[in-house]
């Protein structure tokens, strides 16, 4: 729902924390959850006031993106509207959109196809939340969506480590925002 980003975006960069640099972190440099990649992406297209306009993206533009006003706009364009927030129900939209920060928006929806077919219903998982999933995810019940969404990701995480036993260090993390998830989505009733 469109007057639900604001309030999803609060949750999400109270997990997303300041200026990050992990070297285990796949991501890579981050401020406020945003990548350098996803910055560098984002310059390239949009003319974001105090950031260095003259030349490349580097790792002291992340430092500098400190602001939550400053991030709100690259969330939407890559996270919130390419999982179609304002078109998913009230809850719902909130789970995709962190998942899309997590785990990348074609992975929210997987998740959100297969929290679907959970459900009895039979969509092509595909990562692509177009007007079939919309309309099918209108007449799923949105607790069980949830519920469902929230196990997909518990999944994903432990699969991640399964995969690569170095990302265990961020396992702890993530169990911990899957819990604030689980907490956060019931301001969305």
């Amino acid at each position: 729902m469109r007057e639900n980003f604001s309030k999803s975006l609060r949750f999400i960069l109270a997990d997303e924390g300041k200026f990050s640099d992990v070297p285990a972190d796949r991501g890579g440099p981050t401020n406020q959850g945003i990548t350098l990649t996803t910055l560098i992406h984002y310059h390239a297209h949009f003319d974001y006031g105090d950031f260095d306009l003259d030349g490349d993206v580097d790792i002291n533009d992340i430092r500098l993106l400190d602001e939550p006003e400053e991030a709100a706009p690259i969330y939407r364009k890559y996270f919130w509207d390419v999982v179609r927030g304002d078109d998913l129900p009230s809850g719902v939209d909130y789970v995709i959109f962190d998942s899309a920060v997590n785990h990348g928006p074609r992975n929210a929806g997987i998740f959100l196809q297969r929290a679907v077919n959970r459900a009895g219903r039979k969509l092509a998982v595909d990562g692509s939340i177009g007007p079939i999933t919309i309309q099918t995810v209108q007449g799923c019940d949105r607790q069980g969506l949830i519920t469902d969404i929230i196990r997909e990701r518990d999944v994903f995480y432990r699969k991640i480590v399964a995969n690569d036993p170095s990302q265990d260090w961020f396992f702890r993390g993530w169990m911990n925002r899957l819990t604030k998830v689980t907490v956060n989505v019931r301001e969305f009733a």
